[in-house]
């Protein structure tokens, strides 16, 4: 697999963690009240799809905030919901982990994946945060994630980077870029897909594939 040195970076420093308070970790973790008993194997077996789906390295790292409740907290790809994995839209497939009748749909992973499918498999995308931050007693809530916790897996990223050695970074979102600016790394920021973001994300990614 192209990717092995990411996932088995991934096996070690990802799966196994136990996160602090209000993060929850998608890959070793279920909660019975909206995910199936097996739900942690079927994500990190979607991520894992996800990485064998590569051909060959990609050059440019699209890193992201932080998983959402009807996004990778589901589905364990970052930017992709349940739904994409399982109707065949995209080039790797997977399975839903959650106990909804229907796979859970993100309308962020929809804009994302609309905007970079043509550009496939020329980036790789992960988050800042690799695990899913939520309020207190409220699971599928989302917040933003602190810059202590942005911090505390800036380590990881800058590990991934590694690895990956991108010819361009690219970060969605504003605490995706705080790490690479405190490592003085070079990046382009774009802004996030939702609220309103899908025209400038779009015309922004364009601009950076149509000038590598």
């Amino acid at each position: 697999m192209v990717l092995d040195d990411i996932c088995n970076l991934l096996k070690k420093k990802v799966f196994p963690i136990h996160p602090k308070n209000l993060l929850f970790n998608q890959y070793r973790d279920k909660d019975l009240s909206v995910d199936l008993s097996d739900a942690d194997k079927i994500r990190k077996q979607n991520l894992h799809n996800y990485l064998r789906s590569f051909s060959k390295r990609p050059s440019i790292l699209v890193i992201g905030e932080a998983p959402g409740p009807r996004g990778c907290r589901f589905s364990g790809v970052p930017f992709t919901s349940e739904a994409q994995l399982c109707n065949g839209e995209l080039p790797f497939k997977g399975q839903k982990s959650s106990i909804s009748d229907l796979p859970y749909s993100e309308n962020s992973a929809a804009i994302f994946w609309r905007v970079m499918l043509p550009y496939y498999p020329k980036f790789f995308i992960w988050n800042s945060v690799p695990f899913h931050p939520h309020k207190r007693e409220e699971i599928l809530s989302i917040r933003n994630p602190t810059r202590a916790e942005v911090c505390n897996y800036s380590s990881l990223l800058s590990e991934i980077i590694s690895l990956i050695k991108p010819k361009r970074i690219v970060t969605v979102g504003k605490k995706a870029e705080f790490p690479l600016k405190q490592n003085g790394l070079s990046y382009k920021y774009v802004r996030h897909p939702s609220h309103g973001g899908a025209k400038e994300f779009s015309t922004a990614i364009k601009t950076i594939f149509n000038n590598i």
